[in-house]
């Protein structure tokens, strides 16, 4: 952590695990100074913590009773849009990948896919396969 970072708690927190044994301190030829060592340590953190980035996924509903944006005038399929979720206190750019219209009695309906899904695992195996 750098000095000036602020130190998450509760459910902001988030820890990870590294193995740094590969990098010595002490004495004797190639050992690094305490400053040295704490400066290799915290690269090493920084660097497993850039592998791990936080993915976030939530569903939205649109509103489609609301005329300020109409599907197809104000945006359109692989347009980016910008979606909120004010109790998850999300704000995220999402691509439309897909826009479904529905009839029903109730009345019409619009559902928008946003974004790309994560891959499941047996989607990633079948990659590795065809490779």
């Amino acid at each position: 952590m750098m000095k000036n970072e602020a130190v998450p708690t509760g459910l902001s927190r988030r820890e990870l695990w590294v193995d740094a044994r590969d990098i010595q301190s002490g004495e004797g030829e190639g050992a690094l100074s305490p400053e040295e060592y704490a400066q290799a340590l915290e690269a090493r953190g920084r660097e497993k913590l850039a592998e791990c980035q936080l993915v976030q996924s939530f569903t939205a509903q649109v509103r489609t009773q609301d005329p300020t944006f109409e599907y197809g005038r104000d945006y359109k399929l692989g347009d980016r849009i910008t979606v909120s979720d004010r109790r998850l206190a999300v704000t995220v750019g999402a691509i439309v990948t897909a826009a479904e219209y529905t009839v029903s009695r109730e009345g019409r309906g619009l559902s928008l896919t946003l974004g790309y899904s994560q891959p499941t695992v047996y989607e990633k195996l079948a990659r590795k396969e065809d490779k």
